[in-house]
C-alpha cells in the first residue's frame, strides 16, 4: 500500500465523517454548525482536488523494467512479448500478456482490466479483436478468474501502422478508485505507466 492509498483512505474517513456531522447538525437543526462543517467539507474537497490535479501533471511518468510485474493488489500483470503477426483484419501485431495472482486463498479475477499497446511516438492503440488461443490453449481474457498462485497467458491482436512497433504495454485495471489516489498510475491528468517489452521478444 502506497502513500497516495494511506491519503485516500484518510480523506474517505474524513469525508464519511464529516457528511455525518452535517446530517446530524441539519436534522438538530444546528444551521451555523452544519453550514460550518459543509464549509470545511468544501475546502478540503477543493485542496484534495488542486493536490491531485498538481502531482498528476508534476510527476514523471512512472515506465518499468522490460518484463517486469505489475501488480494491483494481488492480481498482476507482465507485458512478455510483441511480435509481427498475419492474424485476420488486418492485426499485423500479437501481444502476449501474462496474468498471475499473488493470492494465498481467495480466486480473483480483474473485470474491468482492458490493455493498450503504444508505440515509439507515445500513440496508443485498443485492440483489434477479441483475445486469440495460444496453441493447443484456450484463449483467455484479461478479466478471467484465476486461482491462488495461478497465472495464464492472454495473447491480443493490435494493428499498428507501416513503420510503428510496440514501445510497451498500458495496462488500465478499471478508473476508479485510482482516479482519485494521488500518486497512482491512474490518477487524474496523470500519464499511465508503461511495461516495455522485453528487447529480446520484439
Amino acid at each position: 500500500m502506497t502513500v497516495g492509498d494511506l491519503v485516500f483512505l484518510a480523506s474517505v474517513l474524513f469525508v464519511v465523517t464529516l457528511c455525518l456531522r452535517v446530517a446530524i447538525s441539519v436534522m438538530r437543526r444546528r444551521w451555523k454548525t452544519a453550514g460550518r462543517l459543509g464549509r470545511l467539507l468544501a475546502w478540503f474537497a477543493a485542496i484534495y482536488a488542486l493536490v491531485l490535479i498538481s502531482v498528476g501533471l508534476l510527476m514523471p511518468r512512472r515506465v518499468y523494467v522490460p518484463g517486469a510485474r505489475r501488480c494491483f493488489d494481488d492480481w498482476c500483470a507482465s507485458a512478455i512479448e510483441a511480435r509481427p503477426s498475419n492474424a485476420p483484419g488486418g492485426c499485423n501485431w500479437m501481444v502476449t500478456i501474462e496474468i498471475s495472482s499473488d493470492a494465498k486463498r481467495v480466486r480473483q479475477r480483474a473485470r474491468d482490466a482492458r490493455a493498450e499497446v503504444e508505440d515509439q511516438r507515445g500513440t496508443r492503440y485498443q485492440p483489434c479483436g477479441p483475445p486469440l488461443a495460444r496453441g493447443a490453449e484456450p484463449a483467455r481474457a484479461l478479466s478471467d478468474e484465476l486461482g491462488p498462485g495461478e497465472s495464464f497467458d492472454v495473447v491480443l491482436a493490435f494493428r499498428l501502422p507501416a513503420g510503428r512497433t510496440p514501445a510497451g504495454l498500458v495496462l488500465h485495471h478499471g478508473d476508479f478508485p485510482g482516479v482519485v489516489i494521488i500518486g497512482a498510475d491512474q490518477s487524474l491528468l496523470h500519464p499511465p505507466g508503461l511495461q516495455p517489452f522485453p528487447r529480446e521478444a520484439r
